[in-house]
């Protein structure tokens, strides 16, 4: 077995890969809240009748900018979550001689 290709795959990609997923699923989590919290703001003010048009503009910008948030954290984690997944491939299906050089391998 040649563990230093394995180790290598797992510091460079599998490590990495989790890192960037549980980071960004972290964010997606607490920006869909903030979305959440948001959309409840607009529809409290729409019911009541009591904001004026500045106040939903700017309540429905802050709502757009949550979503993009919330949108773009999410498509890190995929991201992520392929990377490392790439790296975990590498590992199960390396073969024994596949980091090396010819002349190192026995016959």
């Amino acid at each position: 077995m040649n563990s230093s290709g394995r180790g290598i795959l797992l510091i460079a990609l599998v490590i990495p890969g989790l890192i960037i997923m549980g980071s960004s699923l972290y964010s997606f989590d607490v920006d869909y809240n903030a979305l959440e919290r948001t959309e409840d703001y607009i529809n409290r003010l729409t019911r009541d009748g009591t904001g004026t048009t500045r106040q939903l503009d700017f309540a429905y910008h802050r709502s757009l900018a949550h979503r993009i948030n919330a949108f773009t954290d999410g498509t890190w984690g995929f991201i992520g979550a392929a990377i490392a997944a790439i790296g975990v491939h590498g590992i199960v299906t390396m073969g024994d001689y596949d980091f090396g050089f010819k002349q190192d391998r026995k016959k």
